[in-house]
């Protein structure tokens, strides 16, 4: 951690942000929620600040299925037959918390709608691996395309094949027991499901550069990376041991405006319930006034920024109490 210069006579801000305070606004469908200040946050001459989250109150009301992870499609080469599975409620919301027993069920239903008799296909949770395993009584295929895509990689633990496609084509034949009929094709997803959700929220600003990096080595905004440690819907809360301070560069703070994203950098609209964020602001004195020399009355007033340059403390007499520097 850098080594600043804290010794300043300006005291330290809090900020307490709430989220019945801020102003929502989608941006390129990124969301994005604003604070302004009736009054402005000014640096004082010769300072620059330090940020800070002291701590966070954020209800995990995140869904682990969403518009961006809500489909699955199949392809059964016997009927030349093409379908996608796209979990979606009646009342069409898409956004939802499922565990895997209830995905198979959703899933495994509108597979038999889409087999009207031709043939059966359906997947199962093998409790011994905690993987998928799907089963059918035809060769079929899992598969992404533009027409038929496949979205919930992560979430039923198979990953996506560098030409977008994915094509897991198991004919051995292995047979269900106790089961009504004898499927002879079958596919294990290769990695264990994961409907855990979120990992991971970060506080990203969007109108101050902190110049962070990401994993992929680009410059990102984000501030603070907070774990999603909490049931749903539970409260996460977050404080750090160690405050991660970063430098900022803005004289006038006017609003501030921010995001919240998953690791993927996927906007989180979660911020319209009860969400709290404590910023700490510090002033910190410009590096070339370390250069001064300390002890001098030029440098003690000269850091005040009451002093022009040229001026000697014989010019004048300061006032402590109106923090002013007054010439005879």
């Amino acid at each position: 951690m850098s080594s600043y210069n804290l010794d300043t006579p300006y005291s330290n801000q809090v900020i307490f942000l709430n989220s019945n305070n801020s102003v929502f606004r989608n941006v390129d469908g990124v969301g994005e929620y604003i604070y302004s200040f009736q009054t402005p946050i000014e640096l004082p001459i010769n300072t620059n600040m330090l940020i800070s989250v002291s701590d966070a109150q954020l209800p995990n009301v995140i869904p682990n299925v969403t518009a961006s992870n809500n489909k699955i499609s199949f392809y059964v080469p016997t009927f030349s037959k093409f379908f996608t599975v796209t979990l979606q409620e009646e009342d069409g919301n898409i956004d939802k918390v499922y565990n895997v027993t209830d995905w198979l069920s959703f899933v495994n239903s509108k597979i038999i709608i889409e087999a009207i008799g031709q043939f059966t296909l359906y997947g199962e949770y093998q409790t011994t691996t905690s993987k998928i395993k799907w089963f059918s009584n035809y060769s079929f295929q899992i598969i992404d395309n533009g027409s038929y895509p496949t979205t919930c990689y992560d979430l039923i633990g198979f990953p996506k094949n560098n030409d977008n496609t994915i094509k897991y084509y198991d004919e051995t034949n292995d047979i269900l027991l106790n089961s009504t009929f004898n499927p002879s094709y079958h596919i294990t997803m290769p990695s264990v499901v994961n409907f855990a959700g979120t990992r991971f929220i970060f506080l990203k600003f969007k109108n101050i550069s902190v110049n962070n990096l990401n994993s992929n080595g680009i410059t990102d905004n984000a501030i603070v990376r907070i774990d999603n440690n909490s049931p749903y819907g539970y409260f996460i809360f977050y404080r750090p041991a160690v405050q991660q301070q970063f430098l900022i560069s803005k004289r006038t703070i006017n609003n501030l405006s921010f995001s919240i994203t998953d690791t993927a950098g996927k906007p989180l609209n979660i911020w319209s319930g009860d969400c709290q964020i404590t910023l700490k602001l510090e002033y910190i004195y410009k590096p070339e006034l370390r250069s001064m020399e300390q002890g001098t009355i030029q440098y003690e007033l000269r850091k005040l920024s009451q002093i022009p340059q040229g001026e000697t403390e014989s010019t004048g007499v300061y006032n402590p109490e109106t923090n002013e520097y007054v010439r005879e």
